[in-house]
């Protein structure tokens, strides 16, 4: 399949202004937005806390000591705003040649306590009704209720990697794993290829796949009939309406030269099928990446000499605006605001783009006219 990644040339957008985030100075490592748009959760790195911030009053409401790992965390709401899931992050979070284990936090949104830890697992979900959490750790899948921590139902995909979501509705698992020779010969970029057979060897080594499990009965309902690279992120769309998965290439089979380059895949749900746009980041780590709420515009994090962010067209994959945080450098060196390697972002109710790198803290009012 010949996916679309439309890189049409699109003008870098400089209406925005910095905040002073409460007058908090410390280095940030992600960024959620509350389920009512009211409030941010920002991760801090170097050990430094995460603070709930009021974005519209540029004051910060709590802090919390959580997530103290020095490179700091990815952090997400849930979807009432009970619990904020951290997800350890490293300068350099990706293994290319074995599958990725990192630590988790489940922390009660309101007060900070830590609800539960996961260390050394593949990845973890909580549901849409906020009653359990879905943990991958090697082959295994396995349900822990919410809030008491108490581990519940599982069961085994073989050859699992990376990552596992939940549909909103509950209804649906998907999983990253390795394909089987059957899979790879029925995928539609081998079938009836003779030269892509000489592939099937390193496909079977480096590609992987995604599969689809009912969620009730745990029975496969559907594999995605297309190879993918390393699966690190599956991600459903908040109608539940798109699958995506964020893929980079073996080092063996990396072949872009402007540096690591990943792709956010989208599939259609329920048909789970594949579709043709595909988002391009070549972010140094796990990137962000989300829609807005009226699902017109897609936000990427990605990289050029300084982190950035790309606003794509949510059908076509064009980008419309970029946030390229070079713009920001000299200015911020004056007033001693630093950037990081990497950047953070949520859309906001007002249609503007709440961005943190380094120390720094900015909204970005883009124009997609």
């Amino acid at each position: 399949m010949a996916f679309c990644c439309n890189w049409t040339v699109a003008q870098t957008n400089v209406d925005f202004k910095q905040l002073h985030a409460g007058g908090e100075a410390t280095v940030r490592s992600g960024i959620a937005l509350s389920p009512d748009g009211e409030i941010v959760a920002i991760a801090g790195m170097h050990s430094f806390p995460l603070f709930i911030y009021d974005w519209k009053n540029d004051k910060i409401l709590k802090k919390f000591d959580v997530g103290n790992w020095y490179a700091g965390s990815k952090v997400d709401y849930s979807s009432k705003g009970t619990y904020l899931l951290l997800q350890k992050v490293h300068y350099v979070d990706w293994a290319p040649n074995k599958d990725r284990e990192v630590d988790f936090e489940i922390v009660d949104a309101d007060n900070g306590k830590i609800i539960k830890k996961f260390n050394s697992v593949h990845s973890i979900k909580i549901s849409n009704d906020e009653m359990f959490c879905l943990v991958l750790s090697g082959d295994d899948i396995t349900f822990y209720d919410l809030p008491s921590g108490k581990k519940g139902r599982s069961f085994t995909v073989e050859n699992a990697t990376n990552s596992v979501a939940i549909s909103p509705d509950g209804k649906h698992i998907s999983v990253s794993h390795r394909p089987t020779l059957e899979q790879v010969e029925n995928a539609p970029t081998i079938r009836g290829d003779k030269k892509a057979k000489k592939t099937i060897k390193p496909t079977l080594k480096y590609r992987q796949m995604i599969s689809i499990y009912d969620a009730q009965s745990f029975k496969k309902k559907v594999t995605v009939n297309e190879l993918y690279d390393i699966v690190y992120r599956l991600q459903f769309s908040k109608d539940g309406r798109r699958l995506f998965n964020y893929s980079i290439p073996h080092e063996k089979m990396q072949t872009s030269t402007a540096g690591r380059q990943g792709y956010i895949y989208t599939i259609a749900v329920p048909e789970f099928e594949p579709l043709r746009t595909a988002f391009v980041s070549l972010a140094p780590y796990e990137p962000d990446f989300t829609e807005n709420d009226d699902k017109s515009y897609f936000g990427v994090g990605s990289f050029d000499t300084a982190p950035q962010i790309n606003i794509h067209d949510y059908k076509t994959g064009r980008i419309k605006a970029k946030f390229d945080t070079r713009q920001r450098l000299w200015d911020g060196i004056k007033k001693n605001m630093f950037t990081d390697s990497r950047a953070s972002f949520v859309f906001l109710p007002d249609k503007s783009i709440l961005i943190v790198t380094g120390n720094q803290t900015i909204i970005w009012k883009p124009d997609l006219d």
